[in-house]
């Protein structure tokens, strides 16, 4: 007799639909745009990246030119490696010999360019298009792994939504739709950390030796982009002290040796596995060793000290802290997401200490969030793309808070127990705070009132939501259209006579492309200010007839700290005033808008210096909104 079988396909739910939503729209805002600088490669840490994964390919297979790479490291072996010259970093071709950024972003390309030179030919800087795609991914990755996690923290009824809403949010985030364009360790750290919280959360429930060996897997790969995740260690930590008392019962004075030396025996063994996935795919982080740390020691050395690099002097003086939020708050999130993400922190920390279902989860999460802040803010530079891994799960807490008003109230109106059902009581504890306006006993007892707060609740989710799709739609006008410095080089190609004497202000910066055609002059904003500099930019400004600027970054630095710069302040201030002959031709800027509505910077405004005549510039129409001073890094 046969026997017939069938397969059965998982239920699709209105939950599953609406994640996948979520991940088309996530993966379309990431992939528009990919070639957002024509193949100029404006962002200077992810050229590099580009052109060492170059050279590395290049001396594996001896092309053409592979002599050139040879310059600063003339020891290298071309050719694939044997053991012996693999095991040798001073000879080996696959040393990348440069640790500020993962070894394992360069080991992908190199690989990648392998199977694409199958087919055809690329350039070092061709590789964009594979990088940013995979940087893409990996931060869809992070959408998922936030949807993961919050269905797993907060519960059977509450979870999928929490999840959801998180999904959605981080979908757009313009911090995640931004840094997803550039090929950097952002975006793979971020989810790799998500990912080494899930595989925490499967420890603490299942204790098995296999999860431990996966958590040590994910935190290996966590630390291979970038290794200033360092606050990992205290949630690892808190891991397998929960999985240790849970042995007892949640009592530490029932827990038995026998647990003790079991734990100890997993995180051992994680421990290992996160050694060996680390060496795997940063080798020379420990066969160089001393490089390897003394690179990461530097990168320490320039967080701590603003003003130690020319592209970090923007940086003095910024109060720690309320620079941030706004940056990230503002600029990374929108206005409403961002106040959301911090003000999350604050309200999952007053959760622990009154001890609701989620505890154990929120605990986990503070113990990444609050020490990464403190260590963060304890630095003078403050990179907005230092807080990028942190984001995620300020959102997910950020979703949670939304959430818990409307579902606390509909629990009420159902006419059921606030803690048998949600488990919190929050609202009771600070009812205090209404009482004097009589609005908390009305509320209380009122059912028509409660469903008034409760349509309230779900308004300002939706608006918090409405608004970040908004300026998520909003940011790719930026994608739409060329870079400005293109427009920037074809408008002075076209309108200004080849020879032409042109004073560029970009020191430690990028540049207009394409000006081959004529006599440019960079003025060395940063070099220590003295008559001799000065009398120089004055015989450059005399003979020439322009002025370009590629971004605001040179005066708002030199304006960052007057005492190192009086000279070049004075500059500035009277060429912004007018007074020494130039006036604005023209602005070549790119604004986040959508419907009639754009979303402006203002550089000025921080700076002091007054404001140029903008009666030529290009305007913006309709409606705008000034968000004030936007960090010129990302």
């Amino acid at each position: 007799m046969r026997r017939l079988t069938s397969l059965r396909f998982p239920d699709v739910t209105v939950e599953h639909l609406l994640l996948l939503l979520i991940v088309i729209a996530a993966l379309a805002l990431r992939l528009n745009g990919l070639n957002w600088d024509s193949g100029y490669g404006f962002h200077p840490d992810e050229r590099s990246l580009y052109m060492r994964a170059g050279c590395m390919y290049d001396l594996l297979t001896e092309s053409p030119g592979f002599e050139n790479c040879l310059t600063d490291h003339p020891s290298i072996e071309p050719g694939i490696p044997g053991w012996r010259t693999l095991l040798d970093f001073d000879r080996s071709p696959l040393n990348p010999n440069w640790f500020p950024l993962g070894s394992v972003l360069i080991y992908t390309l190199v690989i990648c360019r392998y199977v694409i030179e199958l087919f055809t030919d690329v350039g070092a800087l061709d590789m964009r298009y594979v990088g940013r795609t995979l940087s893409a991914l990996a931060d869809v990755g992070s959408v998922v792994m936030v949807y993961v996690l919050g269905r797993r923290i907060y519960g059977q009824r509450y979870g999928p939504w929490v999840g959801l809403l998180a999904a959605a949010l981080v979908a757009f985030a313009v911090i995640h739709v931004q840094n997803s364009h550039f090929f950097r360790p952002e975006t793979f750290s971020a989810f790799w950390i998500l990912a080494v919280f899930w595989a925490i959360l499967r420890v603490i429930e299942k204790r098995r030796l296999r999860d431990s060996l996966l958590l040590g897997l994910l935190t290996g790969m966590a630390f291979a982009p970038k290794v200033s995740i360092l606050p990992i260690l205290l949630p690892l930590a808190l891991c397998y002290y929960y999985r240790l008392v849970d042995t007892s019962g949640g009592r530490w004075s029932g827990v038995s040796r026998g647990a003790v030396e079991q734990t100890e025996l997993h995180a051992l063994a994680g421990m290992a596995v996160a050694l060996a996935a680390f060496f795997l795919v940063t080798p020379y982080g420990l066969l160089y060793l001393s490089n390897f740390l003394a690179e990461q020691a530097a990168q320490a050395n320039m967080a701590n000290n603003a003003g130690l690099w020319p592209f970090t002097i923007q940086y003095v003086g910024t109060p720690a802290f309320f620079y941030q939020f706004k940056q990230v708050g503002v600029w990374g999130l929108g206005p409403l997401l961002g106040l959301v993400a911090w003000a999350s922190i604050f309200f999952t920390a007053y959760l622990v200490w009154q001890g609701t279902f989620a505890r154990r989860a929120d605990i986990l999460i503070l113990a990444w969030l609050i020490p990464s802040i403190i260590m963060l803010e304890a630095f003078e530079v403050r990179f907005q793309r230092y807080y990028f891994a942190l984001v995620p799960f300020m959102v997910l807490l950020g979703s949670r808070m939304l959430l818990w008003a409307p579902f606390y109230l509909e629990t009420r109106l159902d006419g059921e127990g606030v803690r048998r059902r949600v488990g919190w009581s929050v609202l009771g504890r600070v009812s205090w705070l209404a009482d004097p306006l009589g609005i908390w006993a009305y509320l209380r007892h009122n059912r028509r009132g409660q469903r008034y707060l409760l349509v309230a609740c779900w308004s300002l989710v939706g608006i918090v939501l409405a608004t970040t799709v908004f300026y998520a739609l909003a940011f790719q006008q930026v994608y739409l259209k060329p870079h400005p410095a293109v427009t920037a080089s074809q408008w002075i190609n076209a309108n200004v006579p080849p020879g032409t004497a042109i004073v560029s202000d970009n020191h430690w910066d990028e540049f207009v492309p394409e000006l081959y055609g004529y006599q440019v002059w960079q003025f060395p904003a940063y070099e220590p200010d003295n008559v001799g500099k000065m009398a120089e930019l004055g015989d450059r400004l005399a003979n020439a007839e322009y002025l370009v600027f590629y971004s605001q970054r040179p005066y708002v630095s030199v304006a960052s700290d007057p005492e190192r710069f009086p000279f070049t302040l004075e500059y500035y201030r009277q060429l912004f005033g007018g007074e020494l002959g130039y006036r604005l031709e023209r602005t070549f800027t790119s604004h986040p808008s959508f419907l009639g509505i754009t979303i402006t910077d203002s550089s000025i405004g921080r700076t002091g210096l007054p404001q140029p005549d903008l009666a030529i510039a290009q305007a913006a129409s309709g409606l705008t909104f000034d968000w004030g001073y936007a960090d010129d890094n990302v």
